[in-house]
């Protein structure tokens, strides 16, 4: 086992004895049936790069243990369970469902699944010398690689275009159905698509009017995680407002210089990505997804899903064969 098979999900596997088997490109990882059956598949497209989707609901605590001195990230796209990721010396840091990074510190840490939570989510492994073996010898490369990513945030993480390219690898890796060349080229187009997203160092603002002070900014960051934490059930205007000590008009204005984008929009966008998440549910149908997502008409969902993601929820099945 070299030093990337050692941070794959195949390591973590083989420390709990899961069975294995070929599965197309890559490796499936199955869990006993007394721990409610479950599974990881995981492809190794190239040195340093692992695509992996999973599905599992463990009858006891599991933790993947890792600790490399190898420059590489992880991202994290979370449909369901909370996964807690533990650094050394540093406080815990709960992974709910919506897209995550994690940087390797370079110091022991580890991710935790503890005992009877669902959990299905997609990860890519992505190490600096994959990244640079495309790179070099290019005229004008962008800016991508792992000292790069330290500046990433979450906003850059969690975009529509972001979360479709991370469906598409999540689908691409459980049908094992293409060549593992066209993983590379979706985590390419994922990196691409991030740094897109990466603003430049904002200007200093010109005007007092758009001005958010500090404390305010704290507050809306506070509720912003509120709504992250659960965008399908986010506390009333009203009482969003009572937890940030503001007025409605002030809480919109705030949020909006603070993120540039208006509530209501950002609010919409975040549950039409949740939408897409649960279209992968096969028992649920458009229909109660529209109700899960706020929506009593299922055209008014339809719509909404089109004018975020451009393509319908019927066709997104459709695409994946769902």
């Amino acid at each position: 086992m070299n030093e990337y098979e050692k941070l794959s999900w195949g390591a973590m596997a083989n420390n709990y004895n899961l069975k294995s088997r070929p599965y197309g490109e890559g490796t499936s990882y199955n869990f006993p049936p007394h721990w409610s059956n479950g599974w990881i598949s995981e492809m190794n497209p190239s040195k340093g790069l692992f695509v992996a989707s999973a599905w599992f609901t463990p009858n006891k605590e599991i933790v993947h243990k890792i600790h490399t001195d190898k420059d590489c990230l992880w991202i994290f796209c979370i449909d369901c369970g909370e996964i807690l990721y533990k650094q050394q010396g540093k406080r815990v840091q709960k992974f709910s469902p919506i897209t995550h990074m994690v940087i390797n510190p370079k110091k022991p840490f580890n991710f935790t699944f503890p005992k009877d939570e669902h959990y299905c989510f997609t990860s890519v492994l992505i190490s600096e010398e994959f990244i640079q073996s495309f790179l070099k010898n290019r005229k004008n490369p962008p800016k991508i690689s792992v000292a790069d990513a330290q500046l990433w945030e979450t906003q850059h993480l969690n975009t529509p275009n972001i979360m479709l390219i991370l469906e598409q690898i999540r689908w691409a890796v459980r049908n094992s159905d293409i060549p593992l060349l066209a993983y590379e080229g979706m985590v390419l187009h994922l990196l691409s698509s991030i740094v897109r997203n990466f603003p430049e160092i904002p200007k200093r603002r010109s005007s007092r009017r758009n001005y958010v002070t500090w404390e305010n900014e704290q507050k809306i960051y506070k509720i912003k995680e509120i709504m992250d934490k659960d965008i399908l059930n986010i506390p009333s205007i009203n009482e969003l407002c009572k937890v940030a000590e503001m007025s409605e008009s002030k809480l919109r204005e705030s949020f909006k210089n603070t993120y540039g984008i208006p509530l209501y929009q950002y609010i919409r966008i975040e549950i039409m990505k949740r939408g897409m998440q649960l279209l992968s549910a096969d028992h649920l149908s458009i229909r109660d997804i529209s109700e899960l997502c706020g929506y009593k008409n299922a055209a008014k969902f339809s719509a909404a899903f089109k004018a975020v993601h451009g393509i319908t929820p019927s066709e997104f099945r459709k695409a994946f064969n769902l």
